[in-house]
């Protein structure tokens, strides 16, 4: 039988979707979950006879992948595919698809997780009770008097500028990518990037990772932000210049930032010294995780692998160009 092959959890309350998806379409499931992700070399062990692989976020370049002669398609749990070499997956003949979507309401609402406790110091007040067991007057901010700046407005910026509206927050969203009417569709207001800078109270980045923008986010966006401004990252560590963050939460603008993912993770090096920061409040790359959104991911990346495995189109192919010289319909 045919195998498909899952490093992520697809199983939820007692039921797994997912499975039921690939068994139908004739597929021999195997799941096997790493604590912290596949070292490179398990990985290359792993898929010699995998036809199709639901990944989560091991290293899926050719060193990986030469061995896995039968792979026909990579379905990403997630959004994010920069641990995936599409040149190569494309050379290859292997679809690569993800789950753009699956996780907007998650993700958007740990965006607004992090701004309440920042902007209302919920950590620093709950441990100042539980270790003191004093009321320290705390002042925090209204977000109703606050302008949120998005940089990129997929779905889960979307999602955030639909949050952002029901705390009456004027929102800006820097996306050239994005239509200018969409963005105003939304509620928010399109700008360039000098004036999402000015004028942003909290800026959320929603891009993804790629060469062009790693460090985007340098010691001139850091320092160009509003005094005592905040920085929600929700996307990828890579798109932060990380030493430049430290200086600008240390002597620069910013008052704080809530961060879901860092260049290195779990965090070491840089990546720890900001994360231990009193003014940074960071979790494990969680964003998407939450019993609907993982559901919800892991239905639609199994549908994806099914349908390459019946000659189908898939409905979210990241390396389009593979297309041409394969007999999918």
């Amino acid at each position: 039988m045919t195998k498909a092959f899952t490093s992520v959890n697809i199983e939820f309350k007692g039921r797994s979707p997912a499975t039921d998806i690939l068994e139908k379409a004739g597929f021999e499931v195997v799941v096997e979950m790493p604590s912290e992700g596949w070292p490179d070399d398990e990985t290359r062990q792993k898929l010699v006879d995998v036809e199709a692989l639901l990944a989560g976020s091991e290293n899926l370049n050719e060193s990986t992948l030469d061995n896995a002669r039968n792979l026909r398609v990579i379905a990403r749990n997630g959004v994010g595919y920069d641990k995936i070499d599409l040149e190569y997956c494309t050379s290859r003949g292997i679809v690569v698809t993800n789950t753009p979507g699956a996780m907007a309401d998650a993700v958007a609402d740990q965006v607004f997780a992090f701004i309440l406790a920042l902007t209302r110091q919920i950590i620093s007040g709950d441990r100042t009770v539980k270790e003191q067991g004093t009321y320290d007057v705390i002042i925090g901010e209204d977000l109703s008097a606050m302008t949120l700046g998005l940089v990129g407005c997929g779905s889960i910026g979307a999602e955030v500028v639909r949050r952002a509206l029901g705390f009456r927050m004027r929102t800006l969203v820097c996306d050239p990518w994005v239509d200018s009417a969409r963005i105003t569709g939304l509620g928010a207001e399109p700008v360039d990037r000098d004036q999402l800078l000015s004028e942003s109270d909290v800026i959320s980045l929603h891009i993804p990772l790629t060469t062009e923008n790693s460090g985007i986010v340098n010691r001139d966006f850091l320092f160009a932000m509003n005094e005592d401004s905040y920085l929600i990252n929700t996307a990828r560590g890579g798109l932060i210049d990380e030493r430049a963050l430290i200086d600008a939460l240390r002597s620069g603008p910013l008052a704080g930032a809530g961060l879901d993912c860092q260049v290195t993770e779990p965090p070491t090096g840089v990546s720890l010294d900001l994360v231990k920061m009193e003014n940074v409040i960071a979790l494990p790359h969680s964003g998407s995780k939450t019993i609907a959104a993982r559901e919800r991911m892991s239905i639609w990346a199994a549908q994806s692998m099914a349908d390459v495995h019946c000659g189908k189109v898939p409905k979210f192919v990241v390396n389009r160009k593979v297309l041409k010289n394969l007999a999918l319909r």
